[in-house]
């Protein structure tokens, strides 16, 4: 594995941030201690997807996608088959799913082995009141590795601890954490072992840079201050501990900050630890793809607490009297797949005008069967009319509905995510983003929305 490059980096972090759990004091972004918060219609999936398709054409020549999440959608269905269709990959591209704090590592270790697109994306969350809720967070990263890159794999090591330290049974809502002041020495010396290891299969005496990835907050403390490190925790302490993605969100803002020459050590702690060792080379910047990390910590939307707990099912309120909405089925989903996963519609070979939804006739000239596949996912689109329907059921009303045209041409009706609270306007520009539409008797609905660009930080 060593000599294995990451050849192209992205992290996404959601638009919103949680700085306190007081009910009665006011939210705010611009306190020593936040979290990052996805809506409430971001989960793993979609959270990858908004990492991975940042990634642009770097992800698509890649033999294999891995996901990591401590919470998949779902369990018996994969969830890196949604990622995959959202991303448009080729089907010839396989799609696993890791799960587990130690995902994250997992899928960059196997990235890096036999190239391949690793995509971590979590969302946490511990009970009300628990006294590391504003300790978690939301996040994605993806990393595209194959052999020339400009990030060098010097080397790696691994050790395995079976520890009970974290752990949440299927359906649970939260997990539970053992005393972290037993626990933390545990993981601390495993953290240090896998990094002295790497350190030394590298050459090195220490790093340039070091990144420690670990849920309990002491055990990442010790490590950092025994490695050397510790501006990372500057990250952590913004956005939380976000789970499987962590070790990437964390080694993504460290490649951010070195230079051609210099070295990262980035160290996962979770049931024994993982460390890799990495080179930085020319060809650095263009390896980034999306903007650096720490410029995506600003903007966020302050959140308030009730808001956050409303969007994670944590409070329920009385909603609109209305039955919830149906599930998608599997025929008319089969029948759209590139529609539904990828927002592909049509376009006429005789008129050019675009079809959306797409169809076997032309809503321009009427043409029967004279259509091409024509990609929305990345068109901006311009607000025509607006409606906001405060009877529809979701956990964050009114639900906004628009129609928009789409550039280059083509019309459709799109639900709008992330609403500023202003509210939008007739010639507002937005942009397609893949979310959870709803959720019905265990199925969950992906679909694109679309959300202001001005409240795109990052592309």
């Amino acid at each position: 594995m060593a000599g294995a490059t990451i050849t192209a980096y992205a992290v996404y972090l959601p638009g919103y941030a949680l700085s306190t759990t007081d009910f009665r004091a006011e939210a705010g972004s611009g306190g020593r201690r936040a979290r990052s918060v996805a809506a409430h219609d971001e989960d793993a999936v979609t959270l990858g997807v908004e990492a991975g398709r940042r990634l642009d054409g770097a992800a698509r020549d890649v033999p294999v996608l891995h996901l990591a999440t401590s919470e998949p959608p779902y369990l018996d269905k994969s969830s890196a088959a949604t990622v995959h269709a959202a991303l448009a990959l080729p089907a010839s591209v396989a799609a696993l799913d890791l799960t587990g704090l130690r995902a994250g590592a997992g899928a960059l270790r196997t990235a890096l082995a036999a190239g391949g697109l690793a995509v971590l994306a979590d969302r946490r969350t511990d009970a009300p009141g628990a006294p590391g809720e504003l300790a978690q967070g939301d996040a994605a990263a993806a990393f595209a590795a194959g052999p020339d890159g400009p990030i060098r794999l010097l080397a790696a090591a691994s050790g395995t601890v079976e520890l009970l330290d974290r752990w949440r049974a299927p359906g649970a809502p939260h997990p539970t954490v053992w005393d972290e002041r037993f626990t933390a020495g545990i993981l601390r010396d495993r953290a240090l072992d896998a990094a002295a290891r790497a350190l030394a299969d590298a050459g090195l005496g220490r790093a340039d840079h070091v990144v420690v990835a670990c849920a309990n907050p002491r055990a990442a403390a010790a490590a950092r201050a025994a490695l050397g490190g510790g501006a990372d925790a500057e990250v952590e302490g913004l956005t939380g501990y976000t789970g499987a993605a962590h070790l990437g969100l964390l080694l993504a803002d460290a490649l951010d900050r070195a230079r051609p020459g210099e070295t990262v050590l980035a160290v996962n702690a979770a049931d024994g630890a993982d460390a890799f060792v990495f080179a930085v080379g020319e060809g650095l910047e263009a390896a980034r793809c999306g903007p650096r990390v720490r410029d995506q910590l600003t903007g966020r939307v302050p959140l308030t607490y009730d808001r956050y707990l409303r969007w994670r099912g944590l409070f329920t309120v009385q909603g609109p009297n209305r039955p919830d909405p149906a599930p998608p089925a599997a025929p008319p989903m089969e029948r759209r797949r590139a529609w539904k996963n990828a927002l592909v519609a049509v376009r006429c070979t005789k008129c050019a005008a675009v079809t959306a939804p797409p169809g076997r006739v032309c809503a321009g000239c009427g043409a029967h069967d004279a259509l091409r596949p024509e990609p929305l996912r990345d068109l901006p689109c311009t607000v025509v009319s607006l409606t906001e329907d405060l009877l529809a059921v979701g956990p964050d009303g009114p639900t906004v509905q628009a129609v928009v045209d789409v550039e280059g041409g083509g019309r459709r009706s799109v639900h709008v995510a992330d609403v500023p609270e202003g509210g939008l306007a007739v010639g507002d520009v937005l942009r397609p983003v893949f979310r959870r539409i709803s959720s019905t008797q265990g199925v969950h609905n992906y679909f694109w929305k679309a959300r202001p660009m001005e409240k795109v930080r990052h592309g």
